[in-house]
């Protein structure tokens, strides 16, 4: 057994879970912050998100599906009236045809690579080397406030019944930390990555100004149970650090659900005319319903050694895997921005534009 001083950060946090719980969770609820730290800049800029989210939540529901059909927070459909019609899929269908205009302006060399990424509703690839980022493990559990990132201690069933040995943490990198664990990415990518990322997050993008959190968890929780975020396509992304079993709680997911808009948007409308409590969120798949869906969507479940780097479209459906290890699982995540409809086909017509004009 290697002594405490040989070991790195990840396997010192791994001897904390399940029995210096506390030591994770309490590190800073008394810490002072500075004074002016909660008017930075970027914080600033989320007031109009804010304020429209707050407006949003006190409209009723058939008011929501009629101004926000195309808006990335509007997830499902609000009202019954509209569950019953073919509201939710048509606007699936239009998000899955706007998206897929990033195959528009990939190289002819990579088109179908990143065609069967657009498809399929992942991409993974391994990176070397993750010693280099070791200290930023470490520190970023003793400055940052832990957040539950909507892993909670229960199934999302409106029961509410606590899942005993449920832990979520999630810890938030300082700007400096983010900025110096892009560029160790960024130098570790092939060319081609942005194409990938696009074509899942549903315009075109790169991996600049992210913000990752290191993730901790262990047991069960909400995010256990087979779900989507949203109607609309979403990039996010998980790269292990350890190796990962079938036992320690692999990312799965639902190949190919996500273009299939039909199947999405029947799970949402019946969640939502049978009162779903977890239905104005994400739609949860259970029972026959689950077993259905597995039986027509390969279940592919994401395991490998540290370093793998997982990129999916979470608006297909996916889960957190069984948890049977003594350990937690310890992954960076990371969340491309969100965009709506109409922002996610102007940024697109303008790269398609740029692509052709460069091309010639």
């Amino acid at each position: 057994m290697k002594s405490s001083y040989n070991l790195n950060s990840i396997e010192k946090i791994e001897l904390m879970v399940p029995d210096n719980i506390d030591s994770l969770t309490n590190n800073n609820l008394n810490k002072e912050k500075k004074p002016l730290s909660k008017f930075s800049y970027k914080k600033l800029k989320l007031i109009p998100s804010f304020i429209i989210k707050k407006f949003y939540k006190i409209l009723p529901g058939i008011i929501k599906d009629i101004l926000f059909w195309s808006s990335v927070i509007h997830k499902s459909p609000s009202s019954k009236f509209f569950a019953k019609t073919k509201y939710d899929e048509l606007r699936s269908i239009l998000d899955i045809k706007v998206s897929s205009l990033t195959l528009l302006g990939v190289p002819n060399n990579l088109k179908e690579e990143v065609s069967n990424t657009f498809r399929s509703g992942f991409y993974t690839f391994n990176l070397l080397n993750l010693s280099d980022l070791d200290t930023l493990f470490g520190e970023v559990v003793s400055y940052s406030n832990p957040s539950h990132a909507g892993a909670r201690p229960y199934f999302k069933d409106g029961r509410n019944e606590k899942i005993e040995d449920s832990f979520s943490a999630y810890y938030d990198f300082s700007n400096e930390d983010n900025q110096r664990i892009t560029t160790f990415i960024l130098n570790n990518l092939d060319k081609g990555f942005n194409h990938h990322l696009s074509s899942l997050a549903g315009y075109r993008c790169k991996l600049d100004e992210i913000s990752f959190s290191l993730a901790i968890v262990y047991g069960e929780n909400s995010n256990s149970e087979m779900h989507q975020d949203t109607y609309a396509s979403i990039a996010k992304g998980f790269i292990y650090l350890q190796d990962i079993t079938e036992k320690d709680a692999p990312f799965e997911y639902l190949e190919g659900s996500y273009i299939d808009a039909a199947f999405r948007s029947s799970q949402t409308n019946k969640a939502v005319i049978n009162g779903d409590p977890d239905s104005t969120t994400s739609t949860r798949l259970r029972g026959k319903d689950l077993d259905d869906a597995i039986n027509q969507y390969p279940l592919i479940s994401f395991t490998g050694k540290k370093g793998l780097f997982v990129l999916a479209n979470t608006s297909g459906y996916h889960r957190k895997g069984p948890h049977n290890s003594s350990k937690p699982r310890i992954t960076l995540n990371f969340e491309i921005k969100r965009r709506g409809l109409f922002s996610k086909l102007l940024i697109n017509l303008v790269a398609i534009i740029k692509f052709k004009l460069l091309k010639k």
